[in-house]
């Protein structure tokens, strides 16, 4: 059985497959293609220009909120939700090697949608600043190729991670999902310090 929590703890991020699966991954999935489609590309994306890209969603705030119970099984971690950004990458696109802002301590990238009869499109995680941090040896990248609904947890800040051009298919939706730890030097992002933001409301 896959220790999640020792391994997060081990190497700053965790593969975990079928984070979302069956009818809620298909809702979730054709929501993204078609409000991408419906809004078109986002120019004020800095980091992957004239793709369409959207902050605070309403379905995937809901599904930060859904999956907040699993994320904080999965870290150990008492969680704060901050925001949620997906995009529908299109061919061409690239990633550049990055770590993310404080609101992003804790984050998840879940694949929701692509051509099943196209290449996986790889996102690559390097912990070698997290395991310096620690004194725990030399760092490692992992270069995974994540099916609908697998998805990856990582320390965001700490954590640089990247997609090389895409190359071998047409479009991919993605996810991207934040909290920080309620115990953490960054629990002030919580809701993006949005105080009026409806996350959590659940509990």
């Amino acid at each position: 059985m896959i220790n999640h929590q020792e391994n997060f703890q081990k190497n700053g991020f965790i593969i975990h497959p079928k984070m979302l699966d069956g009818e809620l991954l298909d809702f979730v999935g054709i929501h993204a293609y078609n409000i991408a489609r419906l809004a078109g590309p986002n120019p004020t994306d800095s980091q992957v220009p004239n793709t369409p890209a959207f902050y605070d969603d309403f379905v995937m705030a809901n599904l930060q909120d859904y999956l907040l119970p699993r994320i904080e099984k999965a870290t150990g971690l008492e969680l704060y939700p901050t925001y949620t950004y997906f995009r529908v990458y299109k061919k061409g696109d690239e990633l550049l090697k990055h770590k993310d802002r404080q609101s992003c301590e804790i984050s998840m990238t879940v694949c929701l949608r692509y051509n099943l009869d196209e290449e996986i499109w790889p996102i690559f995680i390097e912990n070698h600043e997290y395991k310096r941090i620690r004194e725990l040896g030399k760092g490692n990248t992992a270069k995974a190729r994540l099916q609908m609904g697998d998805a990856i947890v990582y320390h965001g800040c700490e954590c640089e991670h990247w997609r090389e051009p895409y190359t071998e298919g047409t479009k991919l939706a993605q996810v991207f999902i934040h909290y920080v730890d309620k115990n953490g030097p960054f629990a002030d992002y919580k809701n993006d310090k949005h105080p009026g933001k409806y996350f959590a409301q659940y509990k």
